[in-house]
């Protein structure tokens, strides 16, 4: 496939973080568009649930920490759809902590999930993917904001955009898209963050003025998959970096 046509109708997308939020929202929206998707997460239930739901799609279970899992997920996709033409690293993990109180352990867990497992993710989707084609990374507005008792989540998406800005040199012959992501509901990322320390967290984050308000999930899904096949659509042009917030009300 060239990369040339238009809209998703028939692009091969494979969504890695895809049983439940944004990740989930855009696989619909593929299918939606008429593009054929591949799923993966590592809990078979909700992928199964999810390509139940939308009627279509390969749910690959996998956990791109792992780099062997990482090939497995990008080979299993590009068999299923006959290569990958975008492949869209939605995964994200963030733990509310103090400073004061890191712990080593939570740390690794989350540079883990959010800069090991995007890398990995991308190596493996590189072997498949179309030379029009485009890797995707969900990065976080949390790296402009600095938000206290978060820094775990944020220092690790700021690192997630350094790769990101190495990729590009690395591969200059491939495109590399940095989608930095407001706030979304529902999600089920805010279940792994600590409720201990959420009003502490939220208040402060107030108070250094910190935009608030939610983007409906299954809105972001859409405006990602509209990206996605302005992308693909084009592809003399590279488009680097896409933000998404919450429009602020009048």
């Amino acid at each position: 496939m060239s990369g040339r046509g238009g809209g998703l109708a028939g692009r091969r997308v494979l969504v890695v973080g895809a049983s439940l939020g944004i990740g989930a929202a855009l696989a619909r929206a593929v299918v939606a568009a008429g593009g054929q998707v591949a799923v993966s997460a590592w809990r078979v239930e909700r992928l199964e649930a999810l390509v139940a739901e939308i009627g279509a799609g390969t749910a690959l279970v996998g956990d791109t920490t792992d780099p062997a899992s990482a090939r497995a997920v990008a080979a299993g996709a590009a068999e299923a759809m006959g290569g990958i033409d975008a492949m869209v690293y939605a995964a994200g993990y963030g733990v509310l902590q103090r400073l004061a109180d890191t712990d080593p352990a939570v740390w690794a867990d989350v540079f883990a999930v959010n800069v090991l497992g995007a890398n990995h993710a991308a190596a493996a989707a590189l072997d498949h993917l179309d030379p029009d084609g485009v890797v995707a990374f969900v990065s976080s507005r949390t790296v402009i904001d600095a938000n206290p008792i978060f820094a775990s989540y944020s220092s690790t998406k700021a690192a997630l955009d350094q790769c990101i800005r190495t990729w590009r040199f690395e591969h200059p012959d491939r495109r590399f898209l940095r989608i930095v992501m407001g706030n979304t509901f529902p999600t089920e990322f805010g279940d792994h963050m600590g409720a201990d320390l959420l009003g502490e967290a939220l208040t402060a984050w107030g108070e250094r003025a910190i935009p608030g308000g939610f983007m409906a999930t299954d809105d972001v899904g859409v405006a990602l998959a509209e990206v996605l096949a302005t992308v693909l659509t084009h592809p003399g042009i590279d488009l680097c970096d896409v933000q998404f917030d919450a429009r602020r009300p009048n």
